[in-house]
């Protein structure tokens, strides 16, 4: 009995739209090189003409979404205003990673001024170690709330004891330059409207899936070499994808931990 080699699984919805993208322009790649209809895998119509079986009207549907994709992810990546944001998001992370770092320090200080001066502020700053791996809007408002703690009766007494005075208040204007810019981005988007990544995104799961679903049907009812080839690639695809998802989170996750490790005091 001859062997049926099915499409592997892929979770496409825990993909960042880079790797969907990749993913994407490589099955587009991969259909041209093997050669809106809602029926079920059950329901199919083969298209005569197509060495997968994938009628020519949802190829020509996936392709029109993979360019407005495009479109989409490369606004949200390529504008001025976000070129400008990652830059200060850079500088932001860095003072409020020294901020809670010398804190943390401090506590530890052979001067009696600075190690209470120190305790007082760890209080306040404990509640936001760590604050600069958070989603950048999510550290806006963190930052915000800092820098109110920070602000309270005897607070900037205590910044001034370690010297540190200066640095929130480099912290402070670089978190209202990254607002600014954040308002900025979302009224030009505004103003110049493309469709959300997110949207397009759904259509093309379903797309995808009812693709590489012709695709597997017309590799066992009409076997040939290309449809064998083009399911093979898939799989090699989808395992690739998969195991540079699996990297991505596994650095992700390490990196978080050594900083959060070495932003935790091992004793107050």
């Amino acid at each position: 009995m001859e062997k049926i080699t099915k499409v592997n699984i892929i979770y496409l919805q825990r993909l960042n739209n880079a790797e969907y993208r990749t993913f994407m322009a490589r099955f587009q790649s991969l259909m041209l090189g093997g050669g809106g209809d809602s029926e079920s895998p059950d329901e199919i119509s083969f298209d005569e003409n197509d060495p997968l079986g994938i009628p020519a009207e949802l190829r020509t549907a996936f392709d029109a979404d993979f360019a407005l994709l495009t479109d989409a992810v490369n606004q949200s990546t390529a504008s001025e205003e976000t070129t400008q944001m990652s830059a200060i998001d850079k500088e932001r992370d860095d003072l409020l990673t020294f901020i809670t770092s010398t804190i943390t320090q401090m506590t530890k200080s052979p001067l009696e001024r600075q190690r209470t001066a120190a305790n007082k502020l760890y209080l306040a700053v404990k509640p936001y170690i760590g604050a600069a791996r958070l989603a950048n809007l999510q550290e806006t408002a963190a930052i915000e709330g800092l820098l109110t703690d920070l602000a309270k009766e005897g607070m900037p007494e205590a910044l001034a004891a370690i010297t540190l005075t200066e640095v929130v208040a480099s912290l402070k204007e670089k978190n209202q330059q990254y607002a600014a810019l954040t308002e900025q981005r979302t009224n030009a988007r505004a103003d110049l409207p493309v469709e959300s990544a997110k949207k397009i995104r759904l259509r093309m799961d379903e797309q995808y899936d009812l693709m590489s679903t012709y695709a597997f049907a017309q590799s066992v009812v009409n076997p040939t070499q290309v449809t064998a080839n083009f399911i093979n690639r898939l799989n090699a695809l989808i395992n690739e994808t998969e195991t540079r998802y699996n990297q991505r989170i596994a650095q992700a996750r390490a990196a978080a931990k050594k900083q959060a490790d070495s932003e935790s005091p091992s004793e107050i």
